[in-house]
Order: structure tokens, then C-alpha cells, then sequence
């Protein structure tokens, strides 16, 4: 696994870190992970990540793939809105003294996995 300085917003009070870490699967790749953390009515913590992927090949590149919410078998998810991702890896996102969010990255099926630890 590879660990991947990634610039958050992570001056947001209910942020402490986030880290990352992915695993690329060709030099050619370049991955970059933005996330915003909002709060819904319900006081709920909704993640949303958007990827942005460079992937040269020739004289063709791909950018800006989007991760949207999902409701996935019943459990509240987050997928690739297009395509098979080309990274598999995790990202932990550490509330200031409260919970850590653990999220996945699946491979092939592009599904991200949420788990709350403390």
C-alpha cells in the first residue's frame, strides 16, 4: 500500500485528520481524493467523495470520475457514479474526539464500505 499526500479541508472543527491510502494498480495512474463532510437534518454525518482520476494513454486521458450516495441491498453506501475504479484502498477520516469513519474502496464493483469505529 502506498500512502498518498492528499491536501483536506480538515481545518472544519469536527475534522481532526484524514488519512489515505491507496493501492495503484499502474504508474500511469495519478489519484486524487477530495471529501466533503456535511451534516443532514437528521443530524446524520453524510460523506461524499468525488474522485479525479489522469490516466494517460496515448493521446487520450480520462478525468473526474464522481463517488455519489447510494442505497446499496438495503445499506447506505457510496459508489462510482460511472466505470470500474482503478484503485482499491482506504480512507480514515478522524472526528476531533468522537468517531473515526473508516471508508474502503472496493475494487471492480467500485462500492465503498463506511464503518464506525471510535
Amino acid at each position: 500500500m502506498t500512502l498518498f499526500s492528499v491536501i483536506f479541508p480538515v481545518s472544519k472543527r469536527w475534522i481532526d485528520k484524514v488519512l489515505v491510502f491507496t493501492e495503484v494498480r499502474s504508474v500511469s495512474e495519478s489519484l486524487r481524493y477530495a471529501k466533503m463532510l456535511s451534516y443532514t437534518v437528521n443530524n446524520n454525518v453524510e460523506v461524499q467523495l468525488s474522485k479525479s482520476v489522469k490516466i494517460i494513454s496515448g493521446k487520450n486521458s480520462y478525468e473526474k470520475e464522481k463517488l455519489s450516495l447510494i442505497n446499496f441491498d438495503g445499506i447506505k453506501t457510496v459508489a462510482f457514479a460511472k466505470g470500474v475504479p482503478y484503485i482499491s484502498g482506504t480512507v480514515k477520516i478522524y472526528f476531533r474526539g468522537t468517531r473515526v469513519a473508516t471508508l474502503t474502496v472496493l475494487p471492480i464493483t467500485g462500492l465503498i464500505n463506511v464503518e464506525w469505529g471510535w
